[in-house]
């Protein structure tokens, strides 16, 4: 429970943004070709982040792999699909994309070889105290 708080806030968050914020009601003076896609990706590299740094910090290092892989990693591919889902289904103004959850794949892909190299340079310097 104590990694699960910032995520929680995180998936909140993300929850907000992907459904119940209607697409005209945001608002950036940055537009490019699919930016959208940024966005998941940047989503879902900081809850994937929030998650293993927390973890692995929390822990010293001293983490199982497979655990940190499911709660950083496949929780939040699982979420996004269902947020996709949801949009698809119920949310008014929302569609769900392919593309989308692709870019939530890859924004949590990319925290895992960070996440690891985080967690050996945990366990050098706490052997070096």
């Amino acid at each position: 429970m104590k990694y699960t708080c910032p995520s929680l806030l995180i998936g909140g968050v993300i929850f907000y943004l992907c459904c119940i914020l209607k697409p005209n009601e945001v608002s950036t003076d940055i537009h490019f070709e699919h930016m959208d896609k940024v966005v998941h990706f940047l989503m879902y590299f900081g809850l994937s982040f929030v998650a293993s740094f927390g973890y692995i910090y929390g822990e010293k290092g001293r983490i199982i792999i497979l655990k940190m892989i499911v709660f950083a990693f496949i929780l939040p591919i699982l979420y996004g699909g269902l947020i996709e889902i949801l949009q698809y289904r119920y949310f008014e103004g929302r569609s769900g994309d392919w593309f989308d959850f692709l870019a939530d794949f890859l924004g949590s892909l990319a925290v895992l070889p960070l996440a690891l190299y985080f967690r050996r340079y945990l366990l050098n310097n706490i052997q070096n105290d």
